[in-house]
């Protein structure tokens, strides 16, 4: 229980300290919500749901921190239900104590590897660990389903329902998110615009022999704690132990998280590697 408990604080200061993509208002008209500073301490009541995915964890730590701010909860994953049909789901509605002011919040959490090679804007070159997910899909969806289902008349007396007569509902955007660039890329020009969530490196497969160093320790966390700040008491593995680990995990097609730690250094640092 204590050795869950330290890592579960671990997790959630982890998430406390991503960063928060912004969006101009061309690209997506809704305001960011960021979480002024708060106690970094789960609350003693805090219980984390079991065998739930990673994205529904993260909403766990978001109504913890919520609950330490200026924020009241007044309901989180409301589904929009209509004629007996599930149409939508808002994660959280929220009373500015402060303003007053009713607020529906949609909340974000995601991992991003930066593909300079692609063309288009910054936001068209972050893609998922594995290919699959990209921002953009996950823009539009927030954009053209996400909150404006919230605006639907059935939607608003379902809200009614839960915090009563409303004239306005602020809707808002908090995009956590850990970002990846290639190991050799310099270019800090072109990502300035993210970052703030740049959380590392990532190496193509072919790449792992440039960390066959001496000096270097690797370790290969479970994907809960993705969103942990390394622990250098975990980093033990020598560099042909972690290529045989990860290697055997890359066949199964998907991209993983590793830790390296650097004995002529106190860092301790995280990085991707895929499997494309």
């Amino acid at each position: 229980m204590i050795i869950e408990t330290k890592i579960l604080q671990e997790q959630f200061t982890g998430f406390l300290k991503t960063g928060q993509l912004h969006f101009n208002e061309e690209l997506l008209p809704y305001s960011s919500l960021s979480l002024e500073p708060i106690n970094e301490t789960l609350s003693q009541d805090f219980v984390m749901p079991e065998n739930i995915r990673l994205g529904q964890r993260m909403e766990v730590f978001m109504e913890d921190a919520l609950k330490k701010s200026s924020y009241d909860i007044l309901a989180k994953n409301l589904q929009l239900i209509k004629d007996k049909t599930t149409l939508g789901e808002l994660d959280f509605i929220l009373i500015n104590k402060k303003s007053l002011a009713f607020v529906h919040l949609e909340m974000v959490y995601k991992f991003y590897l930066y593909r300079p090679e692609i063309s288009g804007f910054w936001w068209d070159k972050l893609i998922g660990p594995n290919a699959k997910d990209q921002l953009t899909y996950k823009l539009d969806k927030l954009k053209q389903q996400q909150f404006p289902i919230a605006l639907k008349s059935y939607s608003k007396l379902i809200l009614e329902e839960v915090i009563g007569e409303f004239e306005e509902l602020k809707q808002q955007l908090c995009f956590k998110a850990q970002i990846y660039i290639p190991i050799n890329f310099t270019n800090t020009q072109e990502t300035e615009s993210f970052s703030e969530c740049i959380a590392g490196t990532y190496y193509l497969i072919d790449e792992l022999n440039l960390l066959d160093i001496e000096s270097l320790r690797f370790y290969i966390p479970v994907k809960n704690d993705w969103v942990r700040m390394p622990d250098d008491n975990e980093v033990t593995l020598d560099y042909n132990d972690f290529y045989k680990k990860i290697s055997a995990a890359l066949k199964e097609q998907r991209s993983y998280m590793f830790w390296v730690k650097d004995y002529n250094s106190i860092l301790v640092t995280r990085h991707f590697v895929t499997w494309w």
